[in-house]
């Protein structure tokens, strides 16, 4: 047996240049039908003799009818089949590259799930990423909090050095986007910061204040141990003078506690005025914003109508000078309709239905003309 087998040549053909008349089951079929009519006119039955003629031209045409069914069975049959060769053949050649296609998509599914992966490890880095700003953003604020409502007089400088050297000298930039956010926060510790530095100093002036008031008393209190010893004859002098002195001690500490709840007052009414200010301040930012918005609209608006207008009066030019330009046409079109009539008189006709029918046909025509007419005039 040779090595080298010949291949067989295999005769191909395209299924577009299939012609349904070159069938060999439909050879001859036209010529023997337009026969099978030539041999079977119409007949009109008058009487039983024409009635047997037509039922056998009848017969016959039924018959050349069912021939040509049944040659369309025969041929479908056959579809039937080679569409079966066909889906065969088709099976076979996909089991080719099937395999290969699933593959490739297993391939393809594996690398977008690589993919989305990578998609969903940088999401969850970047809402590490701002978790930590923010959480160093709320830690910086907090401490800072804590250590001006834990601050005490003494403790004033230290604190605003502290601020000062480190805090303040914190670089906004380090918290990226919420830079805003950093320095909104730095504004409410500086504010904070200030209201409590000039809560205790006022209250130090009033504890000094006080100190001094205490040492005076003590001092009086020892002179007046002083005079009693040297002169009881004024003892009752003494003990007006005292009482006196408790007197002004006395209005001296209530003119204190009213300056102190004067100035906490004031304090309180600051806190008040500043909230109020930052409520105004965010009013107005938005009363802005709404303002811009609806100004912005407004022109938006403006510029549509002033855009629609001059469409409307182009458009209306536009009708106009097509009206005018169409004005002679239509004088010519709207007298040939009008020209049109039937040529002969209606008939005389006995039956009644039939005479209907026509009059009914002339009023359609009558009614298309003039509806004709009035479509051409309003072009």
């Amino acid at each position: 047996m040779s090595e080298t087998l010949e291949k067989e040549e295999v005769q191909t053909f395209s299924i577009e240049k299939l012609e349904a008349a070159q069938l060999p089951e439909l050879q001859g079929l036209k010529e023997k039908q337009l026969q099978i009519v030539k041999e079977n006119p119409f007949v009109a039955i008058t009487d039983n003799g024409t009635f047997e003629v037509a039922k056998k031209s009848r017969t016959n045409l039924v018959s050349a009818r069912t021939e040509i069914q049944n040659q369309e069975k025969t041929i479908a049959s056959k579809i039937k089949k080679f569409r079966e060769m066909v889906a065969g053949v088709s099976a076979e050649l996909i089991s080719i590259t099937k395999p290969h296609e699933e593959k490739q998509q297993e391939e393809v599914k594996r690398w977008e799930a690589v993919k989305e992966t990578e998609r969903l490890e940088k999401q969850r880095i970047e809402d590490e990423r701002i978790s930590k700003i923010k959480m160093a953003i709320d830690t910086i604020y907090g401490n800072a909090i804590s250590k001006i409502e834990k601050m005490t007089f003494e403790t004033i400088e230290s604190v605003k050095v502290d601020f000062e050297q480190n805090l303040y000298k914190t670089e906004a930039t380090d918290f990226e986007e919420f830079e805003l956010d950093f320095n909104e926060k730095l504004n409410l510790i500086k504010s904070q910061f200030t209201a409590k530095e000039k809560q205790l100093s006022e209250l130090e002036a009033q504890r000094l204040e006080y100190v001094k008031l205490k040492a005076e008393r003590e001092k009086l209190e020892a002179d007046r141990k002083s005079l009693e010893e040297k002169q009881a004859a004024e003892n009752a002098r003494i003990a007006k003078e005292q009482a006196d002195a408790e007197a002004k001690l006395e209005a001296d500490r209530k003119a204190i506690a009213d300056q102190q709840k004067a100035e906490q007052a004031k304090i309180d009414e600051a806190r008040r005025e500043l909230e109020v200010e930052k409520k105004r301040i965010a009013k107005a930012e938005t009363d802005k914003k709404a303002k811009e918005e609806a100004d912005r609209l407004a022109a938006e608006k403006a510029e549509n109508d002033r855009i629609a207008a001059e469409k409307a009066a182009e458009e209306a030019k536009l009708k106009a000078e097509r009206a005018e330009a169409l004005k002679p046409e239509k004088e010519k079109a709207t007298d040939f309709l009008k020209s049109l009539a039937f040529k002969n008189e209606f008939p005389e006709i006995g039956d009644p239905e039939i005479s209907e029918h026509i009059q009914n046909f002339i009023n359609k025509v009558e009614d298309q003309r003039a509806n004709l007419i009035e479509l051409i005039n309003t072009l």
